[in-house]
C-alpha cells in the first residue's frame, strides 16, 4: 500500500509537469521525488487515518448503530487526522526549507491530493451483483451525496491548515473538529440509507457487505475507480443457452453432436468426417449482446462460435468427397453464415474476427484492431499484441473462457481474459451487422466441447 500510494503522487505529478489533469503544475523532478519520499514518511499516519475510516464504515453498516457507538468511531479518526496532519506539517517544513520546495499554486494542488480529491481510491469490487442491487447503491450513494461533499471540503481544508506557513495549531485542531463532525454526518446518513437498503428485496448479503466496507461504504472508492473485475460465474442479466444435460433449442447433426459430461460436445473422426458442421441455438436472436460460454478443442481440429448467422444460405466452399459420402447432400440448415469467433488452439486463429461463408473470410487477426466497411478494403488501425504471444495464452486440450461483445459495427473477442481482436465494420448492409443466430461449428478431425453458454441480449 505505500509503494501504491508513492506512485499515485508520483504519477500525478508527472502528469502536472506536462499540463496533466489532476497534477501539480510544472514539478520538476526533483521536486516529484521530494513529494514522494514525503508521502512516503507519512505512509504509517495515512493507513491509520485509512483503518478508523473503515471501522467507521463498518459500524454505519451494521444494524442499526448507536449514536455512540458512531461517535466513538469518529473519536479514532480525529486521532488518527490529528495525528496525520501534524506529521504532514512537519514533512513539508522540511520540504520547503530545501531547494525543492513549492509555489503556492503547486501547495494548494498537493493539498488537494492530500486530502484523496484527484489521486482516486482502490478499485472495489463487490461480488455476484445483481443490476437491481447497483441500482440501489447508486440511489443510496447519491441520497449521502451532499454529506460525502461536506466531508471532501472538510478534509481539503484539514490538509490546506496542515500545509500552510506559517504553521498554525489552532487552525489545525479546529479543521479536525470539522472533519470529525463531517464524518459522524456521513456516517448517520449512510445508516439511515443502508438500513432501508436492507429491508427492501436487492438486500445486500454478508460478503456483499464486507466489501462495501472495504469500499468505505459506497459503490466505487474513489473518482477515478477501476472498472470491477470479470466474474465469470456473474449470470445477472444473462440468459442461459444450455441447460447442460439436453439439447433443447439446439439443432444440428446427430451424427456429430451430443451432450456429455455438462457440455454440448461436437465430434468428428477419420471413420465419421463432419468436414464443416455447426449445431444451432433456434430459440433467440440477437444482434447487440455479450456472451460468455467455456471451449476446449481436443486434437488438431478447429471450431469456434457463430454469431449474427443465418441458415439455408448455399455454401460456397467445396465439400469433401469423405463427408459427401458420409452425410449425403449438404443439409444448408445444419450450415451457418455469419460472423465468427474462431477457435483453433494448435493454429493462429483462436480470438481473430472470420467470416464465415462468405468472400470476406479473416476480416481481423489475432492481435489486431480494424477497421472497414464490408467488401470493401479494411485498416488496421493498432495491435493488441503480438499474434504468436498471445496464442500462448490459449490453453490446448483444456477449458478456456471466452467472451464475445457485439455493439453495432464493433465486435470484441477476449479469450481467458485477455483482448484478442477487434473489428469495425461501418457497412450498415454488412452480413456482419444483421441480427442473427448463435452457433457451434466443429471443423476437420476434433473433439469440441462447450459449456456454461450465457447471453445478455440487448436487443
Amino acid at each position: 500500500m505505500v509503494r501504491a500510494a508513492v506512485w499515485g503522487l508520483v504519477v500525478c505529478m508527472a502528469a502536472g509537469a506536462q499540463g496533466g489533469r489532476g497534477g501539480i503544475a510544472n514539478a520538476t523532478p526533483a521536486q516529484t521525488a521530494a513529494v514522494a519520499e514525503m508521502t512516503a514518511q507519512l505512509a504509517p499516519q495515512t493507513q491509520a487515518v485509512a483503518a478508523a475510516r473503515t471501522a467507521l464504515a463498518a459500524a454505519a453498516l451494521s444494524q442499526a448503530p448507536s449514536d455512540e457507538e458512531l461517535q466513538s468511531k469518529v473519536d479514532a479518526i480525529q486521532a488518527a487526522e490529528l495525528a496525520l496532519a501534524g506529521a504532514r506539517a512537519d514533512a513539508f517544513a522540511r520540504l520547503q526549507a530545501s531547494p525543492n520546495r513549492l509555489s503556492r499554486e503547486q501547495v494548494a494542488a498537493l493539498a488537494g491530493m492530500a486530502a484523496g480529491g484527484r489521486g482516486g481510491g482502490a478499485p472495489g469490487s463487490i461480488p455476484n451483483m445483481t443490476s437491481q442491487q447497483v441500482s440501489a447503491l447508486t440511489q443510496m450513494t447519491g441520497e449521502v451525496a451532499s454529506a460525502a461533499q461536506g466531508l471532501n471540503t472538510a478534509r481539503f481544508d484539514l490538509a490546506t491548515a496542515a500545509l500552510a506557513e506559517p504553521r498554525n495549531e489552532a487552525a489545525i485542531r479546529s479543521c479536525v473538529d470539522a472533519v470529525g463532525a463531517a464524518e459522524l454526518t456521513l456516517a448517520k446518513a449512510r445508516a439511515a440509507a443502508f438500513t432501508k437498503l436492507q429491508a427492501n428485496s436487492n438486500r445486500l448479503r454478508a460478503d456483499q457487505v464486507t466489501a462495501l466496507i472495504a469500499n468505505g461504504g459506497s459503490l466505487t472508492s474513489g473518482p477515478f475507480s477501476e472498472p470491477l473485475p470479470l466474474d465469470f460465474n456473474d449470470h445477472a442479466g444473462y440468459v442461459s443457452l444450455f441447460d447442460g444435460v439436453s439439447l433443447k433449442d439446439w439443432d444440428g447433426n446427430p451424427k456429430f453432436w451430443r451432450v456429455e459430461g455438462g457440455a454440448i460436445v461436437g465430434e468428428s473422426t477419420p471413420q465419421n468426417p463432419s468436414g464443416n458442421s455447426y449445431i444451432v441455438y433456434r430459440g433467440i436472436e440477437a444482434k447487440d449482446f455479450t456472451l460468455k460460454f467455456e471451449i476446449k478443442v481436443e486434437g488438431d481440429g478447429g471450431s469456434g462460435i457463430q454469431y449474427r448467422s443465418k441458415t439455408g444460405i448455399p455454401w460456397l466452399s467445396p465439400i469433401a468427397p469423405n463427408v459427401t459420402a458420409n452425410v449425403g447432400p449438404v443439409n444448408l440448415n445444419w450450415m451457418m453464415t455469419g460472423p465468427q469467433a474462431d477457435f483453433w488452439p494448435s493454429r493462429v486463429y483462436t480470438g481473430q474476427f472470420y467470416s464465415e461463408n462468405t468472400p470476406m473470410r479473416i476480416m481481423a487477426w489475432r492481435g489486431q484492431v480494424v477497421e472497414g466497411a464490408g467488401m470493401g478494403p479494411r485498416r488496421l488501425m493498432g495491435t493488441i499484441g503480438d499474434r504468436q504471444a498471445l496464442g500462448n495464452l490459449v490453453k490446448m486440450n483444456d477449458w478456456n473462457q471466452y467472451v464475445v461483445i457485439a455493439r453495432g459495427p464493433v465486435f470484441i473477442h477476449v479469450v481467458n481474459g485477455q483482448l484478442m481482436a477487434v473489428m469495425v465494420d461501418d457497412d450498415p448492409t454488412s452480413s456482419n451487422n444483421q441480427s442473427g443466430l448463435i452457433g457451434i461449428e466443429i471443423e476437420a478431425v476434433t473433439r469440441v466441447s462447450v459449456r456454461n453458454i450465457w447471453l445478455k441480449k440487448l436487443n
